[in-house]
C-alpha cells in the first residue's frame, strides 16, 4: 500500500486536495512552524500527480512496509 504525504502552509488548499479524491486521509499541524501535513493511505496515481502539481507544497510517496503497535502486557 502507499501512503502519500503533502506538506504545506496552506491549509484550505490541503483540504480542497483530500476531498477531490475518496481516499482515508488525516491532516496534521504543527504550530510550530505554521505548517501542515496531509497523509493519505491507499492512494491512486491520480491523486500524486495532482499533489505535484500544487505550488509552494512539497509531496513525498512510500510504499507501506509493515505497520504494528505495542500491547501492553
Amino acid at each position: 500500500m502507499k501512503v502519500l504525504f503533502v506538506e504545506g502552509r496552506n491549509l484550505e488548499a490541503l483540504r480542497q486536495l483530500a476531498r477531490r479524491f475518496p481516499h482515508p486521509y488525516r491532516l496534521l499541524y504543527r504550530a510550530e512552524q505554521e505548517l501542515y501535513l496531509l497523509e493519505v493511505w491507499a492512494h491512486a496515481a491520480q491523486m500524486e500527480q495532482a499533489a505535484s502539481e500544487l505550488e509552494g507544497f512539497r509531496s513525498w510517496s512510500f510504499e507501506l512496509l509493515e505497520e504494528g503497535s505495542r500491547q501492553s502486557g
